[in-house]
């Protein structure tokens, strides 16, 4: 007789097995959130990190494995036994026990993950218990079953059944505080429809299109430029929630406080600050951001956030409050799709028929051409032509209801006068008026310190004086103001240059020796 023992049967190794895994599972399940960040010794640093890394990549796999069995399980009630298949037990048993697995492999991986920083700690402890909790319930539930006399039935096999509804339940919990810290927490709602955001106590959400039927000199280079761009090509990782190196670019606030590395940008200076930094590195580089297999910005991108930094990072300013370079119009024009471009210009067309319309019915009472600059926009242009001497301050005053369109008003010999010039408060986007040759004075200035959009006056042959020249001092826009044979002094208009740097002030031609008047000679003795 053999004194060899027979091996015991496959079914018992295997049992004790995932008993013995599952055992395991528990236990990291229970300590997982109660460990605190662990400090690495330097040669386990990079090994660690580079495991915490595999935690998207493992856990869609437990997700499904125990959703399939929460269904098998679901099979054998007698309604829905009729409408799907019936597996057998150990079935049900072999995957809830590689789910359980893997739940515990995600886990692991995902404490890993969370020891090299970068997310929002409240929001990741939240996702660190549910998750702790789920891979606790499927383990749990993975005992109970194999630990009944027949896997698949009895009271145990029932409890875990149980138990692993709840895990189901929490998993999903466990998700959503995931994909909050990859994608933020309004990822839900942010595409939500309306009637659902309104349900919830939330605003209506953001249309994009209202951002692209803007005309170029109407968005702000911020919240029209410079924002879409973050969100499109760096928010993923740089949000609330998730912020990598400790920097959120989700908002202007936190992308100009910086991150854990230093600042993210150094308004007026593009090129000391970490953002354009790294975006302009050789995409080969592992500090090149966006990382490399992502969408990366287009040169027209990296164009307008460098002019944005270099100009100040102002947050409201337009693009029209610029002198913008034509190539840099150009890139940001090519940031609109076809599709935007032609609801630009359908929104523009739009404008250019209500003012057509208004046009004609004062062109008919109104000396002089009322024009568009550019023949379809809806930017005006007045000038009286011939007939400057019968414009006064009645004519003026008609052309109040295209106030917001008019950017040009050619009054020279006109009859206006001081009085007239209060009609002009509501023409906000005028910024060429030449008022040369009329009877306008100081009493009229005020008046015109009321159009911050003006960048070229013309005061030729009137009385202003020093006085009344200092009036205009807040005129922060005006770029040349001609003050030849008015009363104004070179003094006065020096002080007028120190308020308003870079104002070109033309007072004439500076008389020299050649254009002096003769001066007699003396009497000989």
């Amino acid at each position: 007789m053999d004194p060899t023992p027979a091996p015991p049967p496959v079914e018992s190794v295997a049992r004790l097995r995932w008993l013995l895994a599952a055992s395991l599972g528990l236990g990291m399940a229970v300590a997982a959130p109660l460990i605190d960040k662990v400090v690495w010794q330097p040669e386990f640093v990079d090994t660690a990190r580079w495991l915490g890394h595999f935690h998207p990549f493992i856990l869609h796999f437990p997700i499904v494995l125990l959703l399939v069995a929460m269904a098998f399980e679901l099979a054998r009630l007698p309604l829905l036994g009729r409408l799907l298949p019936r597996p057998d037990h150990a079935t049900v048993t072999v995957v809830l026990a590689w789910g359980a697995t893997c739940c515990t492999l995600a886990l692991v991986c995902g404490w890993l993950l969370a020891q090299s920083g970068g997310y929002e700690p409240e929001l990741l402890g939240r996702h660190l218990w549910a998750g702790a909790a789920t891979a606790l319930g499927a383990n749990l539930a993975l005992v109970l079953r194999l630990c009944s006399g027949r896997p698949g039935t009895g009271f145990l096999s029932g409890v875990a059944n149980l138990v692993l509804m709840a895990t189901c339940v929490v998993l999903t919990v466990a998700s959503h505080y995931g994909a909050s810290l990859t994608h933020g927490e309004t990822y839900l709602t942010e595409q939500a429809p309306d009637c659902i955001r309104e349900y919830l106590g939330l605003q209506p959400k953001r249309k994009t299109g209202v951002l692209v039927v803007k005309p170029l000199d109407e968005r702000q280079l911020w919240a029209d430029v410079v924002q879409p761009i973050l969100e499109e090509r760096c928010n993923s990782c740089h949000h609330e929630g998730k912020s990598k190196g400790g920097l959120r670019l989700d908002n202007l606030a936190a992308l100009l406080k910086g991150g854990a590395s230093g600042a993210a940008i150094n308004p007026g200076n593009p090129k000391d600050g970490l953002l354009m930094k790294y975006l302009q590195l050789d995409p080969d580089d592992e500090k090149h951001m966006p990382p490399k297999g992502k969408p990366q910005p287009s040169p027209a991108q990296l164009a307008a956030l460098a002019y944005w930094i270099e100009a100040g990072a102002p947050p409201e300013k337009t693009a029209g409050d610029f002198d913008l370079p034509a190539s840099l119009r150009a890139s940001l024009e090519s940031l609109l799709s076809p599709a935007q471009r032609q609801a630009i210009e359908a929104k523009t067309q739009a404008e250019a028929k209500t003012i057509e319309a208004s046009l004609a019915a004062l062109r008919s009472n109104l000396p002089g051409h009322l024009t568009c600059v550019v023949p379809g926009h809806p930017e005006l242009v007045y000038a009286p032509g011939n007939q400057f001497a019968a414009v006064g301050d009645e004519q003026l005053s008609a052309l109040a209801p295209l106030a917001g369109s008019v950017v040009s008003l050619e009054l020279q010999q006109t009859k206006v006068s001081d009085a007239g010039l209060a009609a002009l408060a509501p023409f906000s986007h005028l910024r060429s008026l030449q008022l040369q040759n009329t009877a306008i004075t100081d009493a009229g200035l005020p008046h015109l310190a009321k159009l911050a959009s003006l960048e070229n006056l013309n005061l030729y042959a009137t009385t202003i004086t020093d006085d009344g020249l200092q009036q205009l001092a807040c005129l922060k826009n005006l770029k040349k103001i001609h003050l030849w044979q008015s009363k104004v002094t070179a003094a006065g208009a020096d002080k007028l240059r120190a308020a308003i740097p870079g104002l070109d002030v033309n007072l004439g031609l500076p008389q020299t020796p050649e254009t002096s008047p003769a001066t007699p000679s003396p009497n000989k003795p």
